[in-house]
């Protein structure tokens, strides 16, 4: 018969920790052999002569009731383990109400409420209280990052991530977390890189070095990459869109030429063959690697709106500051396009909410503003293609191209393997004309993502290309 420990005849409190070791030892050693439901009962049954004799508990030595602390956080972590949720929580909170800084038990509750999505306010209160008790805990750092994410607040997340990594730098979790955020933190993708050096993982070290290359255009990510791999398609094709922005035509075609007979028959090559050799029946000159992924016009069009803004600020000075006053008052003291961008900032879902409410005009005043890639990637992955597809011929009727070109081009800079982006980038240059521009880029699309066939196939913009023969087998 199982008796409560203080039942009857009282024990000496060295004996009542006995007791709970071994019962935890026996649900453990059930636990090893498969048997679930037995180690549930003696795990449930720790809990029970906790709460019978709680009080009596409670006036034990502080080291005493610390060994109880800890015996209990350890059954509440294996009562986890055998999906019995609401007795763990239980149990973990009696173990850091005997030790309140039990810093395990209090991230084991956080854990467990974010890894089921539930009292996520309750989570931050244990997560927070965790990070107080032991600043370098970098597990508690690591969830209350994650639980900030979840949300919505995404400054928040950062700031706790990279905490998190000041105290592990060779942390690999934490980093891809961060860079999940900021997939262009330069100091970031250093610190993987080191790991990824020190793992000897050169495939996917390889992509790191590219991304450093492109972003900081440091010659010494691409000498380290090509050290490796000297062949490395991707990484020369950076290079050639570095030299072609430079204008240094002479050694990117060199490269082009060595990546033509390395990679014979790759879209990505070609096109950028085609873009330098220029096309055939077409007067066509080679365009640089703003052209090609770039800021298709973006200087002229900034300037143009530079223009404006400076004839609109000398056409609303006033020499009275009541008249001033007046006109701020009539003027909207937020709209949507801004409450959007605040959002972004500091609550993704709710930006994700107001991002699907904007009508096509908002969208264009949207892609009229400074579009960073962290910005313009966010706006592509939550538009479906069909309303991007709106906003896009909106645009395109009123030869605004240059609104959607800077979000695309931007994301391309960073990712040219966005089967989205290359579509709506092909679309835009059949709408200006650009056939071979079009042609290349909707043939990566596809590349990328066979799925886009159906959007070229049915889009009547692209229809006018349905006699020629590689939009036949494009689609096919």
């Amino acid at each position: 018969m199982n008796l409560p420990l203080f039942g009857g005849k009282k024990k000496k409190e060295s004996n009542v920790i006995r007791d709970y070791e071994r019962t935890l030892q026996e649900a453990k050693d059930a636990m090893n052999r498969g048997d679930d439901a037995r180690a549930e009962v003696l795990l449930r049954r720790i809990n029970r002569w906790v709460t019978e004799d709680f009080d009596r508990i409670e006036k034990m030595s502080g080291e005493e009731r610390r060994k109880i602390s800890r015996i209990l956080t350890e059954a509440g972590e294996n009562m986890l383990l055998v999906k019995d949720h609401d007795y763990a929580i239980k149990t973990l909170e009696k173990a850091k109400i005997l030790d309140d800084k039990n810093v395990r038990a209090w991230v084991d509750i956080g854990r467990n409420l974010l890894e089921r999505n539930v009292q996520i306010p309750y989570a931050v209160a244990c997560l927070k209280e965790a990070v107080k008790i032991d600043p370098n805990d970098v597990e508690a750092h690591i969830l209350l990052g994650d639980a900030f994410r979840i949300q919505g607040q995404i400054k928040d997340a950062i700031e706790t991530y990279r905490r998190a990594l000041e105290l592990d730098p060779k942390n690999e979790v934490v980093i891809s977390k961060l860079l999940k955020i900021q997939p262009d933190d330069v100091e970031v993708l250093k610190s993987y890189a080191d790991i990824l050096k020190d793992k000897g993982d050169e495939e996917e070290l390889l992509k790191v070095y590219n991304k450093l290359y492109s972003l900081t255009r440091d010659e010494k990510y691409l000498e380290a990459g090509l050290d490796i791999d000297p062949g490395n398609r991707d990484l020369l094709i950076t290079r050639v869109r570095f030299l072609m922005e430079d204008n240094d035509l002479v050694e990117a075609n060199r490269i082009v030429e060595q990546l033509r007979r390395d990679y014979p028959n790759d879209p990505t090559v070609e096109m950028l063959y085609e873009e330098l050799r220029g096309v055939e029946k077409e007067e066509y000159k080679p365009i640089a690697v703003d052209e090609l992924f770039g800021d298709l016009g973006i200087d002229e069009t900034l300037s143009e709106i530079s223009e404006v803004e400076e004839i609109a600020n000398v056409e609303t000075e006033s020499p009275g500051e009541q008249v001033v006053e007046e006109k701020e008052e009539e003027r909207p003291e937020i709209n949507r396009v801004d409450e959007f961008l605040k959002y972004f900032e500091e609550d993704r879902n709710r930006a994700r909410e107001l991002l699907g409410q904007l009508t096509d005009e908002e969208f264009m005043e949207l892609m009229a503003k400074e579009v960073n890639f962290d910005l313009a990637n966010f706006i592509l992955e939550n538009v479906s293609l069909d309303r991007g597809n709106m906003a896009l011929e909106s645009m395109i009727a009123q030869e605004k191209f240059e609104y959607a070109e800077k979000m695309l081009n931007e994301i391309l800079k960073r990712n040219f393997k966005n089967a989205k982006a290359l579509f709506y980038k092909g679309k835009l240059m059949a709408a200006k004309g650009n056939d071979m521009g079009a042609r290349n880029f909707l043939t990566m699309s596809v590349k990328f993502d066979p799925s886009m066939k159906e959007m070229i196939k049915n889009d009547k913009l692209l229809q006018k290309y349905a006699g020629e023969d590689w939009f036949k087998k494009l689609i096919s």
